[in-house]
C-alpha cells in the first residue's frame, strides 16, 4: 500500500491489505446505531475491531469516538458494548474521554440534553507516545504542593511532589470541549 494516499473504500478492504502491526494511531468516528444509511454501507463492528487490533503496533493507540442512539426513551449502550469488545480483542482501555459539543441540533423535550460523545482511547499494551497537553491554567500556581493521599489500606501519605512548586499549566482534563458551530450561521 502507498503511504500518504487516501483510499476511499470499505476500511475492512483497506486493512486486509495492511501488514500486521503497522499502524501507530487510528482516530475514527464510525457510524453507530444505524442513525444514518450511508448509501447502504453495512457496519461490521466486530470485524473492524479485530482488524484494528491486528494492524495496530505494540504501544499503538486507537481513539474510538462514539455515542449512543436513544430508542423509545432508552439509550442503547452500544458505545459500552463496543468498548468491552475492544477489550475482548486484546486492547487495553487506556482512557475514557468525553468530547463535549458546544451546541446540539435537535434537543429532546423529555430528558437532559445529550451534548457529548465518548472518546475511548484503546492501546495495545502501554502507549509508546505520551504527549500530554498541558494547557489548563492551575489556580494554585505559585504555591507549593501540599496535602495527603489516602492509600488502599486507609492510611495517608504526603501527596506526590509534596513541597514542589505548582506549575502554571497542568495537564488537560479528559473532557474536551470542541466547537461544533451547530445552530450558528457562521
Amino acid at each position: 500500500m502507498e503511504t500518504n494516499k487516501i483510499y476511499n473504500e470499505n476500511c475492512l478492504d483497506t486493512m486486509s491489505r495492511m501488514q500486521d502491526k503497522c499502524i501507530d494511531l487510528t482516530v475514527t468516528s464510525p457510524p453507530y446505531d444505524n442513525l444514518r444509511t450511508y448509501n447502504g454501507y453495512s457496519f461490521d463492528f466486530e470485524s473492524i475491531a479485530k482488524e484494528l487490533y491486528r494492524v495496530t503496533k505494540e504501544g499503538g493507540v486507537v481513539v474510538w469516538v462514539v455515542g449512543d442512539a436513544t430508542i423509545k426513551g432508552s439509550e442503547t449502550g452500544t458505545s459500552f458494548r463496543q468498548a468491552l469488545y475492544f477489550k475482548e480483542c486484546g486492547f487495553n482501555l487506556h482512557d475514557t474521554m468525553i468530547y463535549e459539543k458546544d451546541a446540539i441540533a435537535f434537543p429532546d423535550k423529555n430528558r437532559y440534553q445529550s451534548s457529548f460523545e465518548y472518546m475511548f482511547v484503546f492501546s495495545k499494551n502501554a502507549p509508546n507516545a505520551k504527549n500530554i497537553i498541558h494547557d489548563r491554567k492551575n489556580i494554585s500556581f505559585g504555591r507549593k504542593v501540599s496535602g495527603t493521599n489516602r492509600m488502599a489500606n486507609g492510611e495517608t501519605k504526603k501527596a506526590g511532589g509534596y513541597g514542589n512548586d505548582i506549575k502554571e499549566f497542568g495537564a488537560r482534563w479528559n473532557v474536551w470541549r470542541i466547537k461544533t458551530n451547530k445552530g450558528n450561521k457562521k
